[in-house]
């Protein structure tokens, strides 16, 4: 239950990244710089706010990615150092929860 809970717990922020990658580059294309030739000032604007949204959840998305990441670091670190100390407990006979 351990090993699964770490895998899902660093399984996370890779998925996160991977949508992130998705966000960016599913995104539609800028504008052309002579735009106006091109497209009404309500359809420059549609695009620009899809733009916006799009590359404002890929921000919230990266700073997850970050924090999960750097969690999951400390969370596979703790289980390391604490299976070590819980072996050695065990093997001089006293109980983990002493």
């Amino acid at each position: 239950m351990k090993k699964l809970a770490t895998v899902l717990i660093v399984a996370v922020p890779i998925a996160l990244f991977f949508r992130v990658c998705w966000l960016v580059f599913a995104a539609p294309a800028e504008p052309p710089f002579d735009w106006r030739l091109h497209m009404s000032q309500a359809d420059h604007d549609a695009i620009v706010a899809t733009l916006n949204h799009l590359y404002t959840r890929a921000a919230y998305t990266v700073t997850w990615t970050i924090q999960l990441g750097y969690a999951a670091s400390l969370w596979v670190r703790w289980q390391s150092q604490k299976l070590p100390t819980a072996k050695i407990q065990l093997r001089q006979g006293r109980s983990i929860e002493e």
